[in-house]
């Protein structure tokens, strides 16, 4: 049973874009950041083509899987693993400690509570700051919090446009959305708010929410309604010295989508002391002692030539010999799913959750068409009862979560970001409360039932998305 339903606003385009988004993404975009928005434009176009050609020459794509394995018994996780994705320049590790939080209901009434204990300052970014009740619910915490703290807020303007367009089923009766979230943040108070610029409808998909400088959440909820409601998500609180680099990282976004901006842009917040992280890590805001684990951080953005989060799943899945569990809400691009034909050939426990049915019926289709073919080579499919948004991936002993989709945009051309860590505790915890419950909760996918909802023509459309 599907629980998520939207209906269309008048006017509005869902999963189309108007006039005014083209010219914004295109135009717009081009005279904030011209030289920016052609470069992003060739890597686009590159991955746009590179993805249209092998996407219909798997022969060629297959050839490579599986060239990276480590050693017989060694697996994927541990520290001959993490070595190995050091040796590949990906991010080098970090500390911090995690806390998760499955599903809108667990989440937003502690986010709640630490936006209004903030004393110092609140950052936000995140790909969809809606229009709906529940996001102005979250606008007049943010409004009231400015009149004590700096506040500002960095949204996607393609992402929260498009998420305007339609109303949640759940909406309010009598309720009239916000014209313009901007205006409605930012009138009467000191809060900074900048929308992304989209050149070539490029979106920065990351959700990342920083409080005071010392604790940040990260995953995969926007602010809206359907989070907080209606879909199957998750996000993680996250502490200790890898707040550090995602202070810098927000510093740098913030100032990313016009030159003018760049020049302003104030200096990086410094280097801890190394004593100064020492202390701050081992106690949270609260007091108490927070476990720190080994993290690393990954990043898709086409602009600065970063595909870490694309290198590292397929490193994970070429690297598992006993299992690869994935959960995502989009699944297409082909090089992870070439992975994983070559991980079922060598007898690894490949199983994938996806949504009953997906909040775009093109990717519902494409899940489909790409599913059928791993379920008939042995793989494992579960459909989620109703709209998983949850981007979770398991390979043997690591683990990796956050903002990135299993599709061609989160994986070679948006802003994405995620974490993983080979921590022995948070893989179990992952697998046991994400997967297990969903293996539980969801409905075994045949291949007969996929072969019914999508066919080439939907992947081949799917693969560009």
């Amino acid at each position: 049973m599907q629980l998520v339903s939207c209906t269309h606003k008048k006017g509005g385009v869902p999963g189309g874009l108007g006039a005014r988004e083209v010219l914004r993404c295109t135009v717009g975009a081009s005279f904030k950041d011209p030289v920016g928005s052609a470069h992003i434009g060739g890597v686009v176009m590159r991955d746009r083509l590179r993805t249209l050609c092998l996407g219909n020459a798997a022969v060629i794509r297959r050839a490579g899987a599986g060239t990276h394995a480590l050693p017989a018994g060694t697996g994927a996780g541990g520290e001959a693993f993490e070595t190995l994705l050091d040796h590949e320049k990906l991010p080098q590790r970090t500390t911090g400690s995690l806390e998760f939080f499955i599903d809108g209901r667990n989440f937003f009434p502690l986010y709640f509570k630490e936006l209004q204990a903030a004393r110092k300052s609140i950052d936000i970014e995140t790909f969809i700051f809606d229009n709906d009740d529940f996001a102005v619910q979250v606008a007049d915490i943010l409004r009231a919090k400015s009149r004590e703290v700096p506040v500002r807020v960095r949204f996607d303007g393609l992402g929260s446009d498009q998420a305007a367009a339609v109303n949640a089923k759940s909406m309010p009766a009598g309720f009239t959305p916000l014209k313009n979230v901007s205006d409605y943040l930012t009138a009467g108070t000191s809060l900074e708010c900048r929308r992304t610029g989209n050149a070539c409808f490029r979106a920065d998909h990351s959700k990342l929410h920083i409080i005071d400088g010392d604790r940040a959440f990260v995953g995969g909820m926007n602010l809206g309604r359907e989070y907080r409601y209606e879909w199957h998500d998750m996000m993680a609180r996250v502490e200790g010295p890898v707040v550090q680099d995602f202070v810098r990282l927000y510093d740098r976004r913030w100032c990313s989508d016009a030159w003018w901006r760049r020049l302003q842009r104030r200096k990086p917040a410094p280097e801890p002391v190394a004593g100064a992280v020492a202390a701050a890590a081992s106690t949270g805001k609260d007091g108490a002692r927070k476990r720190q684990l080994p993290l690393r951080v990954l990043h898709t953005d086409a602009c600065r030539g970063q595909q870490q989060i694309l290198k590292v799943t397929l490193l994970g899945i070429r690297c598992a010999a006993r299992r690869v569990w994935i959960e995502t809400p989009y699944f297409s691009c082909d090089e992870i799913i070439d992975e994983l034909h070559a991980a079922l050939k060598r007898g690894v426990d490949v199983r994938i959750v996806v949504p009953q049915k997906a909040d775009q019926k093109i990717m519902d289709k494409n899940n489909a068409a790409d599913l059928k073919k791993l379920i008939e080579k042995g793989a494992k499919v579960w459909a989620y009862p109703g709209m998983t948004h949850l981007k979770c991936t398991v390979c043997d002993e690591w683990a990796m979560f956050g903002s990135a989709n299993y599709d061609t945009l989160s994986q070679r051309i948006n802003v994405e970001m995620n974490l993983a860590t080979s921590d022995p505790r948070t893989v179990h915890t992952l697998a046991t409360r994400v997967f297990e419950h969903d293996f539980r909760t969801g409905r075994r996918v045949t291949s007969a039932m996929a072969q019914a909802k999508g066919g080439p023509l939907d992947e081949l459309i799917g693969d560009q998305l």
